[in-house]
């Protein structure tokens, strides 16, 4: 029994769930402390001997495997609960990270990979779900953007720790060793899931949903609801901005002659504004209001692929900062303005929707501009970002304008649970 409100059991219940956010926070900084972050593309050319077109290739089994695994996995996190898939999300990244580091052959590299998408799967949309529902037991979902954004924060954080120490390290001994050490500081995660408390779990018992119906329902409330899915889609728009940070940064400082155990320092701007973006959206979108702030975001990736297709220079790094504020700003941004319109026990799968459309996005576009990079040059590369940018933003902010226009303050999603519990 959860007892009655100020009762012994529900302040236990109120520290557990106070616990779970400050978890969350390692269990995101442990992840994400990689040292593989500013060497990856590097190790993948350099000591592999692969293309960066086969590197962008190389990609299209971990987001299919997403696209398979996604919906699956965040409907296993709504049915049976958050702490077990983040449990199951950390023993697969830190399995595909090590095998990744001491892979010696392409079809080991495309086991990790794919080792990878599954982690990825049961990641994403359940860490967001399982923060909300931890903030939601306590009466604090109101705190969610701030919250959630300090967590995302905390990622860049721990990327830009890896990112500074791993070129380094790996100028100092060799590509494979950063990547080998991420996969055991990655384990360390799992350590963290274990201590989590199960947020909400009468909102999966009490309705007693079965496994096909949390897929179907959640799909449903997407093709009924045009808000959740714009803001879905528009999650996809933002991916492509993703790709000249993840993919084509380390390229550019290469072919500026920047050295290996420099390129970490060169990548420390973006990281920086990536903390920014997280840490500062719920200000940033109070300031400017969530319309805007929509709208304000593919404006700054368009402008930034434009400034790296013109500008043949290495302080043309400087549109890779704006890009990364972009990429971190919308997560906890767009996660939010979901969370508010989706119930409980929908919200993982529906959430998980955003990484399912971002692989989907991915799979053509990250190919395709590899092969333009490796064909013709990085510029046309970059052009070819900007345009996908612009010809996917104008159609999908024409229809989600009207919506975002007549929207103030949305009710809060229906919920079937048990009331909050108080601090």
């Amino acid at each position: 029994m959860q007892g009655s409100p100020g009762s012994p059991l529900d302040s236990r219940l109120a520290t557990r769930y106070q616990a779970n956010i400050r978890k969350f926070y390692l269990f995101q900084f442990l992840l994400n402390f990689q040292l593989w972050w500013p060497i990856w593309v590097i190790y993948l050319t350099e000591e592999r001997g692969l293309t960066l077109g086969q590197v962008t290739l190389i990609d299209v089994p971990f987001w299919l495997s997403i696209i398979a695994l996604q919906l699956p996995a965040a409907a296993i996190a709504d049915r049976w609960g958050r702490k077990p898939t983040l449990i199951t999300s950390a023993c697969a990244l830190s399995a595909a990270v090590t095998l990744f580091g001491l892979a010696t052959s392409f079809e080991l590299i495309l086991v990790s990979y794919l080792i990878w998408g599954v982690g990825f799967s049961f990641l994403m949309g359940t860490e967001s779900a399982f923060l909300y529902d931890s903030l939601k037991a306590l009466g604090r979902e109101d705190d969610y953007p701030r919250i959630y954004g300090r967590a995302w924060g905390m990622f860049t954080v721990a990327a830009l720790a890896g990112t500074l120490l791993g070129a380094p390290v790996a100028a100092a001994t060799n590509l494979s060793l950063p990547i080998i050490l991420s996969g055991g500081i990655a384990a360390l995660a799992v350590l963290v899931a274990v201590t989590f408390t199960e947020p909400a779990p009468e909102a999966r018992t009490g309705h007693r949903l079965s496994y096909r119906q949390v897929i179907a329902d959640s799909i449903d409330i997407v093709r009924r609801r045009p808000a959740v899915r714009y803001a879905v889609l528009y999650f996809g728009l933002i991916s492509i901005g993703s790709l000249a940070p993840i993919f084509f940064f380390q390229p550019f400082l290469r072919e500026h002659d920047i050295s290996l155990g420099a390129v970490g320092l060169w990548q420390t701007p973006a990281r920086i504004a990536g903390i920014i973006g997280a840490v500062a959206a719920y200000r940033i979108v109070t300031a400017l209001g969530e319309r805007q702030t929509f709208y304000l975001m593919p404006a700054i990736l368009l402008a930034s692929y434009a400034m790296l297709a013109l500008w043949d220079s290495v302080y043309a790094q400087i549109a890779f900062p704006f890009m990364a504020l972009v990429v971190f700003l919308s997560q906890p941004a767009i996660t939010d303005y979901l969370n508010r319109r989706v119930p409980s026990e929908h919200r993982a799968t529906v959430i998980s929707l955003t990484n399912l459309i971002r692989a989907a996005v991915l799979i053509p576009s990250a190919p395709l501009l590899g092969l333009l990079a490796e064909r013709a040059s990085l510029a046309t590369a970059f052009w070819a970002g900007g345009a996908l940018i612009a010809v996917l933003a104008l159609p999908l902010l024409a229809l989600w304008s009207p919506i975002l226009r007549r929207e103030r303050q949305p009710p809060p999603a229906p919920e079937a649970t048990a009331p909050a519990q108080a601090d």
